[in-house]
């Protein structure tokens, strides 16, 4: 904006300043016509009223002008002269020493008279006065030739100066209260584009995967857009870090899980063969330890249980994506539950299909109607309701309990490995069966209330 403003100035002064020079000429010129205009009226009428015909006698016009050309001179203020038509000094007011009436006339001068019959040119003399030269052709009555009448004009520069002076005072005022106000407006305008991108650029400097603080204010519109994204991408990279870090987990589990199998299962094998053996001995020899070795294989079969549960997390297989006809496989699963206080609420009315691993599907429902029935209170076996129904583009697949409920404070926590809310497991039921419907694209949810009981939400896409 400033070099615009003081582009502007060099350009309005550059034209200004050419504008006068052409105004001054132009005023100059002027002058000349006019004073040339009345001495040649007062040199046309005299030759027309003197009687003697100078055409014929050329040399009489130094002696008819000898008195007179110094009276014209005087009385319009202009000398004047008289040069014949090969350019030779006649008369004029002024002495011919070199100076405004030379022996012989400017060549330029002569050559636009004797072409045109009168002409126009600037000569500049050693006392650095500029003159502009006019020449014309003085004719008699008859409208014959006589000479060449010179006006030596001196152009009055003190007038454009003068203006200049003024016009370029003004104008460098009227530019320096314009360019300060630039100043002003371009430094409140700078600090505020600036203040918020100095924000941005720190806030971005010192961005990490995690615990980013967003950029809050309000700022011009462009600016707000900028810091509308940098949110936008903290959010995105927050979740994508939360994201990785569960993947991360999931991957340790799995790993841990895989090498807590192999490590147990190796041993249990060849101990409950040496059990059964001993137990076998025992009875026959009616020994009383019988009953010990029978507890014994039964701590080895829970054991084994306990590394067949972390064998499938951690090798859960490739889910299949087949269409299923999804109300006769939760039938199917309820149907392994016996029992009154289990309730299958089939709300839809079409039959519903979607996209999965039929095998797996049935596991994640098991696990959570069984977590369902652990969810009461000691002794007292909980109420629990199956509704599925057709949610637009999903199958949504509630199981509800009325059971002790769990905390607000443990809903995120339940889904991951290791965590559980009973004695007796493992934690990694819910885990795994989280595992499977993200697997199918679908999505597992709880809602909970402490002593009111839990609602999971199985979503999974449903076929059109």
């Amino acid at each position: 904006m400033l070099g615009l403003i003081f582009l502007s100035f060099l350009m309005t002064g550059t034209i200004s300043y050419y504008f006068f020079k052409a105004e001054n000429e132009e005023y100059n010129l002027e002058r000349l016509k006019r004073k040339e205009y009345a001495i040649r009226a007062t040199i046309d009428y005299f030759i027309r009223n003197l009687g003697e015909d100078l055409y014929q006698n050329p040399e009489r016009l130094v002696e008819v002008f000898d008195d007179r050309i110094c009276e014209l001179a005087d009385i319009h203020n202009q000398d004047i002269g008289f040069y014949d038509f090969e350019g030779k000094y006649i008369i004029s007011s002024a002495a011919s020493n070199g100076g405004l009436f030379p022996p012989f006339l400017n060549s330029v001068l002569l050559g636009l008279v004797q072409q045109d019959g009168a002409g126009v040119t600037v000569e500049n003399h050693p006392n650095n006065r500029k003159y502009i030269l006019s020449g014309t052709v003085v004719t008699d009555e008859r409208n014959r030739p006589l000479a060449i009448l010179k006006f030596p004009y001196e152009t009055d520069e003190r007038f454009e100066q003068e203006e200049l002076r003024e016009f370029f005072a003004s104008l460098f005022g009227i530019f320096g209260l314009v360019f300060f106000i630039a100043v002003v407006i371009a430094l409140i305008l700078s600090n505020s584009i600036a203040r918020p991108l100095t924000i941005l650029r720190e806030k971005i400097s010192r961005t990490q995967l995690a615990n980013n603080q967003p950029i809050e204010g309000s700022f011009p519109l462009e600016i707000q857009r900028l810091a509308n994204e940098y949110n936008r991408m903290l959010k995105a990279l927050h979740d994508a870090a939360l994201e990785l870090a569960k993947k991360e987990r999931h991957s340790a589990w799995q790993d841990m899980a895989k090498q807590v199998a192999h490590e147990i299962k190796n041993p249990l094998t060849p101990m409950k063969l040496n059990l059964q053996m001993l137990e076998q001995k025992f009875r026959r020899d009616k020994n009383p330890s019988t009953e010990i070795i029978s507890g014994l294989i039964a701590q080895v079969d829970a054991m084994a249980q306990i590394a067949d549960t972390f064998s499938r997390y951690a090798n859960l297989p490739d889910l299949k994506k087949d269409p299923l006809h999804i109300q006769p496989l939760i039938r199917n699963a309820c149907a392994l539950f016996h029992g009154d206080n289990l309730h299958l609420d089939d709300r839809t009315t079409r039959d519903l299909y979607i996209k999965g691993d039929k095998e797996q599907l049935i596991r994640a429902l098991n696990n959570l109607i069984k977590n369902a029935q652990q969810a009461g209170e000691k002794g007292v076996p909980p109420n629990i309701e199956i509704i599925v129904e057709d949610a637009g583009h999903e199958v949504c697949i509630a199981i509800c309990d009325d059971g002790v409920g769990i905390p607000k404070s443990e809903h995120e926590k339940i889904f991951e490995p290791r965590f559980t809310t009973k004695s007796a497991g493992m934690g990694l039921g819910l885990s795994i069966v989280k595992s499977v419907i993200e697997g199918l694209d679908g999505r597992l949810s709880l809602e909970s209330t402490p002593g009111t009981g839990s609602v999971f939400y199985v979503h999974l896409p449903k076929l059109s």
